[in-house]
């Protein structure tokens, strides 16, 4: 690996640490991918599922092809390049944790499954990967831990023609952004850096310069916005694997109300290589 950046190190530092109070050993949840792929349950209102279904669709409307290859932009500890192992991609993570990569390696040895997986220490502003090395990439909750220019022209690189790369980011929202930055708010949902909150130091929130970036690297590019009213999912207690009602409402609204996606705090962004 390159040298790293003062951000990068700290970043680096971070994933240490949180990789340690990762457990292998838990039981993955893939109602996200099992839902969709076998025709049972699919939620587009919420961020992380559609995140997955996009794959999934790409999978089944190519019919299935088994030597189809995803590279999850930076993989963590592992649980998302399980799940889309299970959809059947050969997949391929990189995190900048060595101990991330080490949990990758345990948990698909864990679920069977080592042969599906090849994991590696990189970074994402200068992949270690030839040009047109995979049919998909796909990133949760990434990029806005890295240099956005230089990562996503690594992208464009590294996919193939006609493949598709799906990220699932946080997005700013000025004044809602205001209203949570108060001090007030942040007396009662503190919003500093911290391994429980999993907040780092340097992240930040993308904004309408970053998609500026991303459009003119990938003209086609669409974006799906959300959490809106779901922001308040946080203060109401309920079963973490049931649909969200705030949500729903949420994806109603969207498609009935113009502008209303704007108020998104999350999005999903689709990005095709022509």
């Amino acid at each position: 690996m390159t040298d790293l950046s003062e951000r990068q190190l700290r970043e680096k530092e971070y994933y240490e640490q949180y990789a340690a109070k990762f457990d292998v050993g838990q039981s993955i949840d893939f109602s996200p991918i099992e839902g969709p792929l076998l025709g049972r349950e699919r939620r587009p209102w919420n961020s992380y599922w559609r995140t997955y279904e996009i794959p999934v669709d790409y999978y089944l409307n190519n019919k299935g092809n088994k030597n189809f290859e995803l590279l999850d932009l930076g993989c963590g500890p592992g649980d998302n390049s399980l799940r889309f192992s299970r959809i059947g991609y050969k997949v391929t993570g990189f995190d900048i944790s060595s101990s991330n990569i080490e949990n990758c390696k345990k948990l698909f040895e864990k679920n069977q499954c080592a042969d599906r997986g090849h994991f590696l220490v990189s970074i994402a502003e200068k992949l270690e990967f030839q040009d047109a090395s995979f049919d998909i990439v796909a990133g949760i909750d990434i990029l806005h831990h890295v240099d956005i220019p230089k990562a996503m022209r690594e992208v464009e690189r590294v996919l193939r023609p006609g493949g598709i790369a799906v990220f699932r980011e946080p997005v700013e929202v000025p004044f809602l952004d205001w209203i949570r930055n108060t001090r007030l708010v942040r007396f009662f949902v503190p919003n500093a850096a911290s391994l429980e909150a999993h907040i780092t130091e340097d992240e930040r929130k993308l904004n309408d310069t970053d998609f500026k970036v991303i459009n003119e690297i990938f003209p086609l590019m669409t974006i799906e916005r959300s959490l809106i009213l779901a922001r308040f999912d946080k203060f109401i207690p309920r079963n973490s694997k049931s649909a969200s009602l705030f949500e729903k409402v949420d994806y109603f609204f969207t498609k009935i109300i113009p502008g209303y996606s704007l108020l998104g705090g999350g999005a999903v962004i689709i990005l095709k290589k022509k």
